[in-house]
């Protein structure tokens, strides 16, 4: 009877960490795809919204709405606005840009050099665990009207 106890115990600490990975990669992972989604309706809105505008209004206008939309600054990565691309006439407004983002599930690589790179096969210990668990995101916020 105690055998089939232990081995309850054991499968009840092995579900139990496969939930607690699952709970913690989805709280790494839900911020940075809700800032995307924040972006992609942000840069709809305006799309429609801003249709006739001139190609410098429309890009005055964005830290507007980003701000209505509850975006913080600091969520949005500097390639956003590098890569932004607006297109203005009468009859048609497009809005895109494209963005990178790293979640690094077991914390960034230690091991770096001063530009902040590192080459994989000279990582150590732990290091070596962590740059298992980096995942790589590439939005493309997109919006056009009409």
């Amino acid at each position: 009877m105690n055998r089939q106890a232990g081995f309850s115990k054991i499968k009840l600490l092995f579900w139990l960490a496969v939930l607690a990975a699952g709970v913690w990669s989805t709280y790494l992972i839900l911020p940075v795809y809700t800032t995307y989604w924040k972006i992609q309706d942000a840069l709809s809105s305006t799309a429609e919204g801003m249709i006739g505008e001139t190609e410098s209004k429309v890009r005055r206008r964005l830290p507007e709405i980003f701000k209505i939309k509850y975006i913080a600054k600091k969520d949005v990565p500097d390639a956003f606005h590098r890569n932004l691309v607006v297109e203005a006439s009468e009859e048609r407004l497009l809005i895109e840009s494209e963005y990178d983002e790293t979640v690094w599930l077991l914390g960034p690589v230690q091991e770096v050099d001063v530009d902040g790179y590192y080459e994989e096969e000279e990582l150590k210990g732990m290091d070596k665990i962590r740059v298992k668990g980096r995942l790589d995101f590439h939005f493309n916020p997109y919006a056009e009207f009409p």
